[in-house]
């Protein structure tokens, strides 16, 4: 897999993307659908994954696309790409910058690459489970902070109780030094980048997922599901700093 080209790619696209997004940002006049999951979706979020869709099949027609918002395209090829336009619609349609375009890289089944473009924040995060870029620039996780002192992340404290162990999570707020929401995607940015060192989610989607893994491994952080699993096969999250990983899990399912 040669990073530099797939990271260059989806540098360009995203110049694009932003512009849709940020069309229609904090605009007083943003139509919200709400799907049949009772998800919200927007204009820009279609508009997003079409142009990416677009650019895929031009580039890479051999490849395979799935995306939250229209169907599978060439599903049995090695390659695959995963589309989740905007990340955090319900934190994008009430003007919180916290929001981003995820596109996931898959071979035979195993996430090789990630990208996450923020385009309220001027900021993107690449990765490719070797290593983590910011605008270019390598990042790391922490390591060596102990649980006391750790700040852990969510994207929606509710969530947790509705489908995991909610009281083994309060136990975890207990012993943390706080815990903060509006996570998303944005979450795993603050993991990958060193501040912030937990970053759980109970439930997600396939596209929700496959960018992040990259990410987070290639900032040293380690990535599973919410028992410990493999996170490309789950439906949750638990990523952490490597030397907490281990103890969070074993207090989320105590």
């Amino acid at each position: 897999m040669q990073f530099d080209e797939f990271d260059s790619f989806t540098r360009k696209l995203c110049v694009e993307t932003r512009e849709i997004i940020l069309s229609v940002y904090e605009s007083p006049d943003m139509e919200v659908e709400i799907k049949s999951d009772e998800s919200p979706v927007t204009y820009a979020d279609k508009k997003t994954e079409r142009v990416i869709r677009e650019a895929i099949q031009n580039l890479y027609p051999a490849h395979g696309i799935k995306g939250e918002e229209y169907g599978d395209i060439n599903p049995d090829a090695p390659w695959t790409w995963v589309i989740d336009p905007i990340d955090g619609t319900k934190t994008f349609t009430v003007g919180c910058p916290l929001f981003g375009t995820m596109i996931g890289l898959l071979h035979e089944g195993e996430p090789r690459f990630g990208a996450i473009d923020f385009p309220a924040l001027d900021k993107r995060i690449t990765g490719d489970c070797q290593l983590a870029l910011v605008n270019g620039t390598a990042v790391r996780a922490t390591q060596g902070k102990p649980l006391s002192e750790s700040i852990a992340i969510t994207t929606d404290y509710g969530d947790i109780a509705r489908h995991q162990n909610g009281a083994a999570f309060e136990t975890l707020a207990g012993r943390v030094r706080y815990t903060r929401t509006w996570g998303d995607c944005y979450g795993y940015y603050l993991l990958a980048t060193g501040n912030a060192d937990i970053m759980l989610d109970p439930i997600m989607s396939f596209w929700d997922i496959m960018a992040l893994i990259p990410i987070v491994k290639g900032s040293g952080a380690r990535i599973t599901d919410w028992q410990g699993g493999d996170p490309a096969r789950g439906d949750s999250i638990v990523a952490a700093n490597s030397d907490l990983h281990d103890q969070v899990l074993s207090t989320l399912n105590a």
